[in-house]
C-alpha cells in the first residue's frame, strides 16, 4: 500500500500524462473542426478544450492535496475536488447547449452534407487514443485509490462511448446516402448532435449532483461513529474519566470529529496530556479516514 507522498506523487505523474492526450485530442479536433462542417466534431472539439483547461487545474488541485493543514484551512485541500468536478461539469454542459443550439439552427436552414471520409478518420483515431488513456489512467486509479484519477477515468470512458456513437452516426449517413436517401444523410449529423449532447448533459447533471452533495455538512453513519467512540475508549482509556462527548460529520469527504471533554475535580488535565491524545487521537481517525480533522474542546 503505498502512503499519501507517493500516492500525490503518481497521482501528478500521471494526471500530467492525461493532460497531454487531452491537449493532442484538443488539437486533433480543433484542426478536423476546420476540415469538416460536423456539428458532433465540434461538440467533441469543445469538450476537449474544456478539460485540457480544467485538467491544468487538477494538477494544481492535486499539488494542494499533498500540502498539511494551516490556519486558514484546518480541513487541508480536499474539498477542492468536488468543487473542481462542478466547474468542469458546468462548463462541458454551457457547450451541449450551444451545441444543441446550433444543430438546431442547421436543421431549420438545412444541414450540410457529411463528409463521412474526414470524419471517419477522425472518430476512429480518437477512438483508438482515448482507449489507450482510460485504460492506462482506470489502472492508476485502481493502484492509487486517487478519488481525481477515478473521476479522470470516466471522463475518458464517457469518451470513448461517445467515439463510438460518431462512428455509428455516421455509418448510419454513409449507408442512407449509397441507398440513396441523400436528404434524410444530411440530417443525420445535427439530429445525432443533439441526442449526444443530451445524453451526455444527463450524466454530467447526475455528476453535477453527486459533487453538490459531497459539498453539503453530513452526519456519518452510525456503526462507523460507534466504531470511533470505542477506538477512543479502547485506546485512550484515561478519557473516560472526563466524560468525553463526541461528534462526527462529513464535510466534502473529510471526517472532522469533535470531542467535548467535560473538566472535574477527579480528572487529572494537562496540555501534555492533550497533545498526546490528539496525536493517538490523528492516527486513530487516519486508519478509518486518511482525510480527517481533529478538535479536543474543554467545558
Amino acid at each position: 500500500m503505498i502512503n499519501s507522498l507517493q500516492k500525490h506523487a503518481e497521482e501528478q505523474k500521471k494526471l500530467k500524462i492525461s493532460l497531454v492526450m487531452v491537449l493532442a485530442l484538443m488539437v486533433w479536433g480543433l484542426v478536423f473542426n476546420e476540415l469538416t462542417t460536423s456539428n458532433i466534431v465540434e461538440l467533441d472539439a469543445g469538450s476537449y478544450i474544456i478539460s485540457g483547461l480544467i485538467g491544468i487545474v487538477t494538477i494544481y488541485v492535486s499539488r494542494l492535496q499533498s500540502r498539511p493543514s494551516t490556519t486558514s484551512h484546518p480541513l487541508g485541500y480536499s474539498g477542492f475536488v468536488p468543487i473542481l468536478n462542478l466547474m468542469r461539469s458546468f462548463m462541458i454542459i454551457l457547450i451541449c447547449l450551444k451545441a444543441i443550439g446550433e444543430s438546431i439552427g442547421s436543421i431549420a436552414s438545412g444541414p450540410s452534407e457529411p463528409e463521412h471520409g474526414i470524419v471517419f478518420l477522425y472518430a476512429g483515431v480518437t477512438l483508438i487514443l482515448n482507449g489507450i488513456a482510460y485504460y492506462y489512467i482506470h489502472k492508476s486509479a485502481v493502484e492509487t485509490g486517487s478519488q481525481i484519477l477515478r473521476v479522470d477515468a470516466i471522463e475518458w470512458k464517457i469518451d470513448i462511448f461517445y467515439n463510438v456513437c460518431i462512428m455509428l452516426s455516421f455509418s448510419v449517413a454513409y449507408l442512407l446516402t449509397r441507398f440513396g436517401y441523400t436528404a434524410a444523410a444530411n440530417y443525420v449529423d445535427p439530429v445525432f448532435c443533439i441526442l449526444l449532447s443530451i445524453g451526455m448533459s444527463i450524466s454530467l447533471i447526475q455528476m453535477f449532483a453527486e459533487n453538490i452533495r459531497k459539498l453539503s455538512l453530513r452526519s456519518i453513519d452510525e456503526p462507523i461513529q460507534k466504531d470511533i467512540i470505542a477506538r477512543f475508549h479502547q485506546q485512550i482509556p484515561h478519557i473516560k474519566a472526563f466524560t468525553p462527548n463526541f461528534t462526527a460529520i462529513d464535510l466534502s469527504g473529510i471526517l472532522v470529529v469533535e470531542v467535548q471533554l467535560y473538566l472535574n475535580d477527579k480528572a487529572k488535565w494537562s496540555h501534555d496530556l492533550l497533545e498526546e491524545w490528539e496525536t493517538e487521537g490523528r492516527t486513530i481517525l487516519g486508519e478509518i479516514n486518511p482525510n480527517h480533522h481533529l478538535i479536543f474542546s474543554l467545558r
